[in-house]
């Protein structure tokens, strides 16, 4: 009898161990599993999330799939409401009675089956360089570096009740000056501790070198914590690069690209 009763009491512990912990990652998974969405950045790069999976439309056929529906279009960060949407050799905005709408300003739209929390953030100047310094110091650049781009954002990131500051340092695309190298580097600071969202260091071969800008910061999958667009623009035709960015296991990797 008294072995009967351990096991009952040891069923009930894993039975218990269970419901917990699908309570905390399963809930949470089926969740994430019936998200989709449909994302627009700039004229070229259309991403598609579904069963938990991204993937990058650049097909002909891929883009007639997306024409004439209904997305949530933002111009700066800002939204504009609901519009049709359709592409050509840029995408075209229209109202519900298909009115053609002239909107400017750096597009975001997209569709899915939930709101997604888009960030109007604003760009600082970088008074404080003790963090830029010691990423320079890090990557062996002189503290005495000209940059093309240097600024800052602040937010809450994670939703922890505390602002990170996120900064960008770049010397790519010199005019009036011709360093020996060109970098640009992305990075967030948290805690006193710096994590890399790009970091890009070359010899100067005069038409190299990718000049990083903040894009979009947004909640793709409805947890809470933000993902970060970060676009790089490059010499004549190469076009832009968009990457999405999000923090897993304590570090920035980029969950999919129009690269």
């Amino acid at each position: 009898m008294k072995s009967k009763k351990v096991y009952i009491v040891l069923l009930i512990i894993l039975i218990i161990f269970f419901i917990t912990m699908f309570s905390l990652f399963g809930v949470e998974n089926i969740r994430q599993g019936n998200y989709s969405s449909t994302i627009i950045v700039g004229e070229d790069t259309v991403w598609t999330y579904s069963d938990k999976k991204w993937n990058y439309i650049n097909t002909v056929s891929g883009y007639n799939k997306l024409n004439w529906k209904v997305y949530n279009v933002y111009f700066d960060n800002k939204s504009q409401g609901e519009y049709y949407l359709w592409h050509d050799d840029k995408w075209y905005v229209f109202d519900k009675n298909k009115n053609a709408v002239n909107i400017d300003g750096k597009l975001l739209a997209y569709n899915a089956n939930f709101k997604m929390n888009i960030l109007d953030y604003k760009l600082d100047k970088i008074d404080d360089k003790t963090y830029v310094n010691k990423v320079l110091n890090d990557n062996d650049i002189s503290l005495s570096s000209t940059f093309t781009t240097s600024n800052k954002i602040s937010f809450d990131f994670d939703s922890d009740g505390v602002d990170e500051d996120f900064y960008l340092v770049s010397n790519a695309f010199p005019m009036g000056f011709n360093p020996d190298y060109i970098f640009s580097l992305v990075f967030m600071v948290k805690n006193n501790d710096v994590y890399y969202l790009y970091n890009d260091i070359a010899p100067n071969n005069s038409f190299n070198g990718c000049k990083p800008f903040f894009n979009t910061i947004l909640d793709t999958n409805n947890d809470g914590i933000y993902e970060i667009i970060l676009s790089c623009g490059r010499y004549s035709d190469l076009g832009q690069v968009d990457m999405l960015y999000s923090f897993v296991n304590n570090e920035f990797k980029i969950l999919i690209s129009n690269q």
